[in-house]
């Protein structure tokens, strides 16, 4: 299986191709120095692979790489991705994440 993702700027969404076909998206909104990931979504015959923290990592490296936007999510996936991988999140106390809400992010680089 081969994957890859596409960011396509115009239509504000990342999408994942698997073995050249659409197996999921990540879209978002854009508006100044903010980036909102709204929606998560994996095709029912791709679920259980993996491809949403696929997908999830990459759109968030590309942003990272693209942009100083300050990254928040409004989709539970994101913020519960966000939550099992911290090394990509600054102190809370700078405009991280909110450990009791799961509001707001901004993303650092990071490996796990």
């Amino acid at each position: 299986m081969q994957t890859e993702v596409v960011h396509e700027k115009d239509n504000a969404r990342y999408v994942i191709l698997v073995d050249g076909v659409e197996g999921g998206e990540l879209t978002y909104s854009a508006r100044g120095d903010e980036l909102l990931f709204t929606h998560t979504y994996v095709n029912p015959v791709h679920r259980g692979l993996g491809l949403g923290a696929v997908l999830v990592r990459n759109a968030i490296d590309d942003v990272l790489a693209t942009s100083d936007a300050r990254i928040t999510s409004g989709c539970w996936y994101v913020t519960e991705w966000i939550d099992k991988h911290p090394s990509y999140i600054t102190d809370a106390r700078s405009g991280g994440i909110d450990a009791e809400t799961g509001n707001t992010c901004r993303i650092v680089p990071g490996k796990n």
